[in-house]
C-alpha cells in the first residue's frame, strides 16, 4: 500500500508500482533560476566597460588611432580590480583644451560609475582619474617627414 510520500506513476493495469514523490511533504520552496549559481565579471570586462564610458564624456579625447585601437593602447585607458563584487577602477585620459580638467574627472568619474554598476552588475568602490594629457584642437597636425 502507497503511504502519503508516494504515489502510483504507472498506468493501472501496471499492478500499481509506486515511486516517492520527491514534492510530498517538503516545506522547501524552489530557488528561481536566476538566483541559483554566480556570476564573475572578470576585471578586463569592467576595464572595457570603464574605457567605453570614459570616451563618452565630450571632453575626452581618444588618442588611439590604426594598429594603436586594435591593441588598446593609447587613450583613454582603464585598469580595474574586481573583488567580491566590488570594483576599484584607475582610468587615464586626454582632454580637450581649455576644458576645466576637474570638470573633466568628476563627469568621468560619473560615467564611469554609471556605465559600469549598469551593465555588469559590479559596485564601483571608486575611480581614480589621471588627466595624461591636453589637446588643443585647433592646433595643427604635426608634419611627418
Amino acid at each position: 500500500m502507497a503511504t502519503s510520500t508516494e504515489r502510483s506513476t504507472s498506468p493501472p493495469s501496471s499492478g500499481g508500482a509506486t515511486v516517492a514523490d520527491p514534492h510530498a511533504g517538503s516545506d522547501r520552496t524552489p530557488v528561481p533560476v536566476a538566483e541559483r549559481g554566480r556570476t564573475v565579471v572578470a576585471d578586463k570586462v569592467v576595464e572595457r566597460v570603464a574605457s567605453i564610458a570614459t570616451a563618452e564624456v565630450e571632453a575626452v579625447i581618444d588618442t588611439r588611432t590604426g594598429w594603436t585601437r586594435l591593441v588598446r593602447k593609447g587613450l583613454p585607458h582603464a585598469e580595474a580590480v574586481v573583488a567580491g563584487g566590488t570594483s576599484r577602477i584607475t582610468v587615464a585620459v586626454a582632454a580637450t583644451w581649455p576644458t576645466p580638467l576637474a570638470q573633466v574627472a568628476a563627469q568621468v568619474r560619473e560615467n564611469v560609475t554609471r556605465q559600469v554598476a549598469h551593465i555588469t552588475g559590479v559596485t564601483v568602490a571608486r575611480v581614480d582619474v589621471t588627466v595624461a594629457d591636453v589637446v588643443h584642437l585647433d592646433s595643427p597636425a604635426p608634419r611627418i617627414r
